[in-house]
């Protein structure tokens, strides 16, 4: 197993909330962090976050399960012997004695039940490499499933060290933080501002705000500090997790390694449906707009938590001033509807009544969309990455997405032309010819105006409806 494959979270024992005992001993002055009667050689500890883990100190092997049973104890100090035995041997074998050493060499345990029975799933720690190992060949499909495509070894390493510091998140024990490595950690930190302040397509995983806040954390971190050791590995094990997550997942050091948030490892190319053209023409073109966001913020099934963050608020943002405006405009049609039931209703009012039913749709899908990014759980990345990949085609990408979120600027811009059909017929219907002339040439005018303005915006925004390339603004 990888450390994904340690239960701690998914796991959890619960308790009968039956009346407790509420006396207390006399003379109790003094009460233990963790359980007393833990077998000989092992010790309790109890991880910063609460969970409760056990760990024998002089082969470094950690367990989750409760060793406090005597049946669970037998089974665990089984696999423990006979793990580190078989590791000697390997070591021996292959004399890797220069390089693996048994008294640094740490080991987690995590016995399962399955249809077989008992099993035991482990990996071994090498703390001077900063790796994982195993002492037989291993499927690492948990370690290597988010990026697609031959790994190369030194690919492979990045991700067996995204999981060596997930290691030190849950097992801080004999995780030594050293001056070089706090340099290390703000080192990568400033290089990650920096390139956030000089670049507008950065592809790291935190923006500047949460850089500025994780390198005053690791200040405070002081190296030697023994009693705050525990706390200051965790901290490091989290942040290096995500440096080193972001750096599997763009392929550092590859030939073909992400350098810019938007940009395909694999070359993959949008390509609209001919629904999509056919929409997006009765659509003002605002689905192009979101598939093009969406496409810059999914990129090779990889939804990092700076570019989602920016996309949902760009949403919301968007959302809430087309809720604004097309009240608005509910508010004005009503000058156009009927004031008396049997009244025959006139085009102006007839348009009235569709600019109104438009309005509506738009803040209701408004509502409903703003609901969901608040409440939902995708609106985190990995859950984010969860349902966009049942959403996306492999060939159109996230375009049916993408329509769906336009929908509420599409009506509130149909309620905009029908509001605006209506007083164009208010005005016309039923003046002379000549009233009718200035009305249509003004309105003739002001469409040429809109329509200019709309294409010099297009063009000094080098914005191509049917761009295929992810734009590069």
């Amino acid at each position: 197993m990888s450390v994904s494959g340690v239960l701690r979270y998914e796991c959890r024992k619960t308790r009968c909330p039956s009346e407790p005992d509420h006396t207390i001993e006399a003379m109790s002055y003094q009460y233990p962090e963790t359980p007393e009667n833990v077998p000989v050689g092992w010790t309790a500890y109890r991880h910063p976050e609460g969970a409760l883990y056990f760990v024998h100190t002089e082969s470094k092997t950690f367990a989750e399960v409760n060793i406090c049973d005597e049946e669970i104890y037998s089974d665990i100090e089984h696999f423990r012997t006979f793990l580190l035995s078989e590791l000697k041997t390997e070591i021996e074998n292959r004399d890797l004695s220069e390089f693996l050493k048994t008294d640094e060499v740490q080991l987690v345990l995590e016995p399962k039940l399955d249809d077989l029975g008992l099993m035991c799933c482990y990996y071994f720690v090498n703390p001077r490499t900063r790796t994982l190992f195993w002492l037989d060949e291993w499927d690492g499909y948990d370690i290597f499933k988010d990026c697609r495509g031959e790994l190369s070894l030194p690919h492979k390493g990045l991700g067996i060290q995204v999981h060596y510091w997930s290691h030190w998140d849950l097992y801080p024990n004999f995780c030594e933080v050293t001056q070089e490595l706090k340099d290390e950690v703000v080192n990568m930190i400033l290089h990650a501002t920096c390139d956030h302040l000089t670049s507008n397509r950065s592809s790291c995983p935190l923006n500047s705000e949460d850089l500025k806040k994780h390198l005053s954390v690791i200040e405070k971190i002081h190296p030697g500090e023994k009693e705050k050791c525990q706390h200051s590995a965790i901290i490091i094990g989290r942040i290096m997790y995500i440096f080193y997550n972001n750096y599997f997942l763009n392929y550092h050091g590859e030939e073909c390694a992400r350098l810019n948030f938007d940009q395909s490892i694999h070359g993959w190319i949008y390509h609209p449906s001919r629904f999509m053209m056919i929409v997006a023409l009765f659509s003002f073109m605002a689905p192009m707009k979101n598939v093009r966001l969406l496409h810059r913020t999914f990129v090779d099934d990889v939804a990092t938590k700076e570019t989602w963050n920016m996309f949902v608020t760009n949403l919301n943002s968007q959302l809430q001033e087309t809720r604004v405006l097309a009240a608005v405009f509910l508010i004005a049609n009503a000058a156009f509807l009927p004031k008396q039931l049997g009244v025959r209703i006139s085009p102006q009012q007839f348009l009235g009544y569709m600019s109104l039913i438009a309005n509506t749709a738009s803040i209701f899908l408004g509502l409903v969309f703003m609901g969901h990014s608040h409440t939902e759980t995708r609106n985190t990345p990995p859950e984010a990455a969860k349902f966009l990949n049942k959403l996306w085609h492999e060939e159109h990408g996230l375009e049916t997405l993408a329509i769906v979120y336009s929908l509420p600027h599409v009506f509130l811009m149909w309620g905009m032309f029908f509001f605006s059909a209506a007083v164009a017929v208010q005005w016309c219907y039923p003046n002379d010819l000549a009233l009718r002339i200035v009305a249509g040439t003004f309105m003739f005018a002001i469409t040429l105006l809109v329509a200019w303005c709309i294409h010099t915006a297009q063009v000094k925004g080098q914005c191509d409806y049917w761009q295929l390339h992810p734009d590069p603004s």
